[in-house]
């Protein structure tokens, strides 16, 4: 039996910063529900990780934890020099992923 997880990751601070305005009260619950309409089984899943440790590596060490098969993601670039500085989710996952990624763009 499949399992889909929603995972909303709020250990970074720009993330904290927009969150209601962007995702509502409630992260995850607007694609959870889309997708319980479409028959699968959804949960969703509030991450919170150390300010210090980075979200595309807080992803892969919960996917690893829940022996998950399939990665699924957005995926979005920043200006160049944001992505020298600061790296990103998308970049982190791209190079180390552990397991297959599906990403949209």
């Amino acid at each position: 039996m499949y399992k889909t997880i929603v995972v909303h990751v709020d250990g970074a601070p720009q993330c904290r910063e927009r969150e209601y305005g962007v995702h509502g009260a409630q992260p995850g619950a607007d694609i959870a529900l889309y997708l319980a309409r479409h028959g699968i089984q959804v949960e969703v899943l509030r991450q919170t990780t150390p300010p210090d440790l980075p979200v595309g590596e807080a992803l892969l060490s919960l996917a690893a934890n829940l022996q998950a098969d399939l990665f699924v993601m957005g995926a979005y670039g920043h200006a160049r020099w944001n992505e020298i500085l600061l790296g990103g989710v998308t970049r982190t996952l791209l190079r180390s992923m552990t397991l297959p990624v599906l990403m949209s763009h």
